[in-house]
């Protein structure tokens, strides 16, 4: 749990670098059915990707809860697959479930021979610019001359709300220490900053972006984060949990909504998560927090959740278990 205020300001001004202690795993998928047998396992429709573009993707369960996301990459002649960090063993077992005798499709871990470096904040692409293969023009997944990858998120994503660039870099082993200290010389140069583990997630804390495992669990369903439109297609044939996944869309009603909180009390930081909130008027369950962390840049403890329909009006008031208040607040917080 933080414990101390991160410093974000200069990642959403110019950019920030951060170095997760554990990457994403880079699993690809092979052979001539490759497609096709991804096609009936994520929720995006793989078919159709073009080659060297990226999407966001879920895999669920057969009533549509989020097991994983993940960013797909498509090869000339594989799909790269980078699911959450240290969900490897979880992800490749998952995947195997669905890949039967007749299958002509190979799974490889290729996880060992990366690490990964990711970068925030509106210079992003600027900063990106020196990395990119020259002899190679992609969209939003990229060669890079060292060998490796980056992955440029999209600028819209949970409710469609703008958040800013995000990009995945994805650097092979053994050029990492060159591509490190490149970006940290562009860094000093261009004054950026980098990010350690609290103050990255203070950043998309602050850009409101649900997370696994925090808010993108088997828990909820990928329309409960806002984010459907980015990551679920409506259009393809059958996957796994695509029938209550369309239901939902087109029949149901969400109770739970994705929501951010301003939070008014001390001594939050040993505040065991997730916690109930509840309605001040009657004690009633009103949602769940999720995630906090204090902005400095908001003045305050900021967190993310999800509310019941009825309270989700920016301002609301609500109470944790010890009756400090919080109260409903818009997103992005900055």
């Amino acid at each position: 749990m933080q414990t101390e205020a991160a410093e974000t300001l200069i990642a959403h001004k110019k950019f920030g670098l951060f170095y997760p202690s554990v990457s994403r795993p880079s699993i690809f998928v092979e052979g001539e059915d490759r497609k096709n047998f991804l096609q009936g396992i994520a929720s995006q429709d793989i078919l159709k990707q073009d080659e060297w573009s990226l999407s966001y993707s879920f895999f669920l369960n057969p009533k549509a809860r989020i097991l994983f996301d993940a960013w797909c990459g498509s090869f000339e002649d594989k799909i790269a697959i980078f699911p959450p960090a240290g969900k490897k063993e979880e992800f490749i077992s998952h995947l195997k479930k669905y890949l039967f005798f007749r299958t002509k499709a190979k799974i490889i871990d290729m996880s060992d021979s990366f690490r990964e470096i990711r970068l925030v904040g509106p210079e992003t692409i600027s900063v990106l610019l020196s990395l990119f293969d020259s002899n190679f023009s992609g969209s939003s997944f990229r060669k890079l001359k060292n060998g490796g990858y980056v992955l440029i998120h999209p600028t819209s994503f949970q409710h469609n709300l703008e958040i800013g660039l995000q990009a995945d870099l994805f650097i092979p082993v053994d050029q990492f220490a060159v591509t490190q200290k490149s970006l940290e010389d562009l860094s000093s140069k261009k004054g950026g900053t980098i990010l350690d583990e609290f103050s990255y997630l203070t950043y998309l804390t602050e850009k409101g972006v649900p997370l696994f495992p925090f808010e993108l669990n088997d828990s909820y369903f990928p329309a409960e984060a806002g984010l459907d439109s980015v990551g679920l297609s409506y259009n393809k044939g059958c996957y796994v949990g695509q029938e209550p996944a369309t239901r939902l869309k087109f029949q149901g009603h969400l109770n739970r909504l994705f929501a951010g909180f301003r939070l008014d009390g001390t001594n939050l930081s040993k505040m065991e998560l997730p916690v109930t909130l509840f309605n001040p008027k009657d004690g009633n369950e009103a949602g769940i927090l999720t995630r906090i962390s204090y902005s400095n840049i908001v003045g305050s403890w900021i967190g993310l959740g999800y509310l019941k329909r009825n309270y989700s009006e920016s301002g609301t008031e609500l109470l944790l278990p010890d009756a400090q208040s919080v109260r409903v607040h818009s997103l992005p917080f900055v």
